[in-house]
């Protein structure tokens, strides 16, 4: 017994919850909710309720983090959907929590934070080579887009907790004493990287380029010599210039259209005498040629259906369809659209354009040239009138275009907790969207997501529960302006709030750096000004 008290109090028990979240974020939701329900449990358990009750009661931070959960209940007013409401305030329930949790807990100590984060780092490094595996084909899993690697998380959510564990392992990177975490830490940090090239993360490149250059910033500031003060400004300008010029080069590659006479090419025949269909009125290209220009859909459909299983008119396993596909994969390697071009695809071409790879350029995996391209490729057909659904940018302007008129017809308090979907569906159809009802989904934008559901106010509230705290704690954990930088960017670009995986992110570490920190020097019960 009295060795089972020594390994089972209650400090223990709150690092072991603390440990199954940070193992759980990249590799199992399940352990992400067992960890929460042990430190609910131990903190119940703990008790000393007095002392806990009087900071809830007394500390402004403590209010202002439980604020963006307190608009969430406040929206219950004046909403219908109670169904979507009560599963939403579910899955927020970590915003409540994790401040309430850090902020009655005796802070953790130096050692005990960097034990998390190289627990966290090694969580986030083995999801990465089960992705590897995954890609490799050492499992069951199809893989029809690069993102589908991912097995745990969304890509996105994954690209944050590797960015993350890129700055943990590298802002105390020069204070490492023994040469062999100089080496460790300097691979793991490279691995990472090369993996964020793997997955062709846009979003986290982005993301860790901007965190790296504050890195930058806040190693030179302090430096005598004026040169190496000017250093990180002109590495950036080194930087900005070589991506101006990968994407200007792109783009002037794409836009190299091929010289074609559209008065003789509607005379052209297949090498089987038909006719090739033509519309010179679509301007549509794909690596400098016209799409719409020499098809012959008969041929093709013949001559698909003898290589494949999957149907010339079905969907391919990234549900846009296949004979747009097909017609954009031949198009791209300057091939005419015939029964002979297709006949001349290899074994693997046709698995890739059953997987929905639409130019040849695209398998090659880890190529931020072909994702450019391809986002280029998506602008370029969405003014020229093609169908956003199954393209990433394009869903995104059709989402965010959506949500904002929804703004517009509810400015002041927005719909509620519980009607943002039935808002947007209500929207979909008002607006004549050319989405597919598969993809009529929400903003993927947090600032949007929160205009929709509370309105303008519920933006501003939004912003004060964001960046009051920052001013609030003097002293913050040193990793705190880097993962405010990652939350705060994955929010233009991601609704990071509206899922178990993003909420738990967000809140956990969000509190992690700035209350552990914040709170350091307090004795149990004291409440320190300019702190709380």
């Amino acid at each position: 017994m009295p060795l089972l008290k020594t390994i089972f109090t209650n400090k223990n028990l709150y690092l072991f919850g603390l440990l199954l979240i940070i193992v759980g974020m990249p590799v199992s939701k399940f352990l992400m909710s067992v960890g929460q329900f042990v430190l609910l449990g131990n903190w119940i358990i703990e008790g000393d309720f007095k002392r806990k009750r009087q900071i809830i009661k007394t500390s402004k931070l403590l209010w202002v983090l439980c604020s963006f959960y307190a608009l969430h209940l406040i929206g219950l007013f004046y909403t219908s959907d109670f169904n979507y409401a009560l599963n939403d305030l579910r899955i927020k329930l970590p915003l409540l929590w994790f401040p309430l949790l850090f902020a009655t807990s005796k802070p953790l100590e130096k050692k005990e934070i960097d034990t998390l984060l190289n627990v966290f780092i090694a969580s986030v490094f083995t999801a990465s080579i089960v992705s590897m595996f995954v890609l490799l084909g050492y499992t069951k899993r199809k893989v029809s887009d690069i993102r589908d690697i991912s097995i745990f998380n969304s890509h996105i959510r994954f690209a944050l907790m590797i960015v993350l564990s890129i700055c943990a392992l590298l802002y105390n990177y020069f204070k490492t004493e023994k040469a062999l975490h100089y080496i460790l830490k300097a691979v793991l940090a490279l691995w990472f990287i090369v993996f964020l090239c793997i997955m062709e993360s846009l979003t986290g490149l982005i993301i860790l380029v901007v965190v790296l250059y504050y890195l930058l910033i806040q190693f030179f500031r302090n430096q005598k010599k004026p040169l190496l003060k000017l250093f990180p400004f002109l590495l950036l300008s080194l930087g900005g210039f070589m991506l101006f010029y990968i994407i200007h080069a792109e783009w002037r590659k794409y836009y190299t259209v091929q010289k074609i006479d559209f008065k003789t090419a509607y005379a052209k025949k297949t090498p089987n005498g038909n006719i090739y269909e033509n519309d010179s009125t679509k301007k549509v290209t794909e690596n400098g040629h016209y799409l719409w220009m020499n098809n012959s859909f008969g041929e093709m459909r013949e001559a698909w259906q003898k290589r494949s299983q999957l149907g010339f008119d079905s969907l391919d396993q990234k549900g846009n369809t296949l004979a747009f596909t097909l017609a954009r994969y031949l198009t791209s390697k300057g091939l005419t659209k015939d029964s002979l071009a297709v006949s001349s695809l290899g074994n693997e071409e046709i698995k890739l354009v059953e997987k929905g790879v639409s130019n040849y350029l695209y398998p090659n995996t880890g190529s931020i040239r072909s994702r450019i391209h391809e986002v280029i490729w998506e602008y370029d057909s969405y003014i020229n009138g093609v169908g956003a659904s199954g393209h990433s940018l394009l869903m995104r302007l059709e989402f965010w275009k959506t949500g904002l008129n929804i703004i517009r017809k509810q400015p002041v308090l927005g719909v509620g907790t519980g009607d943002v979907q039935v808002a947007y569906n209500r929207q979909y159809k008002a607006d004549n969207s050319k989405l597919t009802e598969r993809w009529h989904l929400r903003s993927h934008n947090q600032f949007i997501a929160i205009g929709v559901a509370f309105g303008l106010i519920g933006i501003l509230l939004f912003f004060i529960w964001l960046f009051a705290p920052l001013f609030m704690v003097k002293q913050k954990n040193p990793l705190f302006p880097l993962f405010f930088i990652i939350g705060f960017l994955s929010m233009l670009n991601e609704d990071t709030l509206e899922t178990q995986a993003g909420v738990t992110f967000f809140g956990f570490f969000y509190c992690f750096f700035l209350l552990n920190e914040g709170i350091k020097s307090r004795e149990p019960g004291e409440i320190k000004p300019g702190i709380e």
